[in-house]
């Protein structure tokens, strides 16, 4: 029914085993094999995920649903027949007698109903002239007033293909929203490893800090201050690398979810370094942005259903007036053949109508019709302009992160530098290590800053790219 449904299999190609594995030919004490963990790449991430993330399996399955119940629905303009059997027993004889046939309908989306039946009829033996009654009509109705607009009678159907639709849409969002959702999660849990590597050198530089300042300390160079300021700096970045350790194993495990990975799986990231599409210029991202982006598309839908929900509601509003057609028989005979073929038939032709008094319920149905498609077309314009908007706050998000990220790497260069040097006045005993210390301080917030811009430029790429409607999954999903 679904590729989503192959989800267990083809992520296990995806990501091969999950899990530690232990060889069969292993002897029972053996201690258990350890295995590295694997490389995941952006790309591998994103397959798996739009085949196991599990809000895109629910959205796969309520458009199949959609599906099923329009074909339901469509069901019900198809030719109708009913078979039927049924006898008689008389109380006071016991004779019985028998009537069987078939009844038809059909149901044309324009509004034309055709109806048909056939019925034999077996009488007891006391009628001996003629056991058998045949009698069929076949009849062709027609709104000429009430429901003549070809949409009251297709509206059903309509509204089962306006669903699958919708549900398609939400797919489509969803998926999107998946590549967004992967892509953030992937991007921020490699920036989390990068600040355990950062933190990991900044304790090393600490702990040399330390080791140095107790060294001259009982030199007697310095005093007692210093080295208790070199070991809060230790236990300060200590407290920096556990707390970017608990981020990376939460972002992990929001990576396992939204990608459909088994909790146990251990993986490695190899952090993108560009998307595979090149984002548009301000212009032309916001022009035409109502075309490109589902949320849009259904609401420009919905207005026109709105629209024909006014037709109907004013359709429904006429007084019922149906052109009626009728061809009628009847037989009678020793056989069923003989009653079926000397029948007597008729033409009948002429008009039904019919119309209720109060009018109240069809004028308030199509007052509130007439509301809801106002209320339609002013969210519709409301949704332009905030669409428009997103993507120019997005661009100029997009281009301040670009700029700062200029500024970041040229702070960097300077913090290093000022590290160097304060570090060099303090190891040939010209200062004390509060510099060494301030310095280092500025220089980690340097390389986070630079990391965190870097990044950003990738996530802030790919909400512009979401936001003016340019994103396109399939080229996401051939990354390596």
């Amino acid at each position: 029914r679904s590729p989503l449904r192959l989800a267990p299999f083809l992520a296990a190609i995806l990501i091969g085993a999950a899990g530690p594995a232990v060889s069969q030919s292993a002897p029972p004490d053996a201690p258990p094999r350890v295995f590295a963990p694997r490389p995941l790449t952006i790309g591998e991430a994103l397959r798996a995920a739009l085949y196991g993330n599990p809000d895109l399996l629910d959205s796969e399955d309520f458009l199949f649903s959609a599906r099923i119940n329009e074909r339901a629905v469509a069901s019900a303009y198809l030719p109708q027949v009913f078979p039927f059997f049924s006898t008689l027993r008389e109380r006071g004889s016991g004779l019985r007698s028998q009537a069987y046939g078939l009844t038809a309908t059909q149901q044309f989306p324009f509004g034309t109903l055709l109806e048909g039946s056939a019925v034999v009829t077996h009488a007891p033996p006391e009628s001996p002239d003629a056991p058998y009654v045949s009698g069929y009509q076949l009849t062709l109705t027609q709104p000429l007033l009430r429901g003549a607009d070809p949409v009251v009678t297709e509206e059903p159907l309509r509204l089962a293909r306006r669903q699958t639709a919708g549900r398609a849409r939400s797919l489509e969002i969803v998926r999107r929203r998946t590549v967004l959702l992967i892509y953030q999660i992937y991007l921020s849990l490699a920036r989390e490893q990068d600040a355990v590597e950062l933190a990991a050198e900044r304790m090393e530089r600490a702990h040399r800090l330390t080791e140095f300042s107790r060294a001259r300390f009982l030199a007697g160079s310095v005093s007692k201050l210093d080295v208790l300021r070199a070991e809060q700096q230790e236990a300060a970045a200590t407290l920096a690398r556990n707390d970017a350790q608990n981020l990376v194993d939460d972002l992990r495990d929001q990576l396992r979810r939204a990608a459909g990975f088994k909790p146990y799986f251990d993986f490695t990231i190899q952090p993108p370094v560009d998307l595979p599409t090149v984002e548009p210029e301000p212009g032309g991202a916001v022009d035409g942005v109502s075309q490109r982006r589902p949320e849009a598309i259904e609401a420009r839908d919905g207005i026109r259903d709105a629209q024909l929900a006014i037709r109907i509601a004013k359709s429904l509003q006429l007084p019922s007036l149906d052109g009626v057609l009728s061809y009628e028989g009847a037989g009678s005979g020793l056989t069923v053949g003989e009653a079926l073929s000397s029948p007597h038939s008729a033409l009948l032709f002429g008009f039904r109508s019919r119309y209720g008094l109060n009018s109240t319920v069809l004028y308030a149905q199509r007052r509130q019709a007439e509301l809801d498609l106002e209320v339609r077309e002013r969210d519709f314009r409301l949704l332009e302009e905030d669409l428009g908007r997103e993507v120019r706050r997005n661009y100029r998000r997009l281009d301040s992160l670009r700029r700062n990220y200029n500024v970041a790497v040229a702070n960097l260069e300077v913090a290093e530098t000022q590290a160097r040097v304060a570090r060099l006045r303090f190891e040939k005993g010209l200062t004390d290590n509060f510099d060494v210390v301030d310095a280092d301080n500025l220089l980690n917030s340097a390389r986070l800053l630079e990391l965190d811009s870097r990044l950003s430029i990738l996530t802030a790429r790919l909400d512009y790219l979401y936001a003016s409607g340019f994103i396109n999954v399939e080229s996401f999903l051939q990354q390596r």
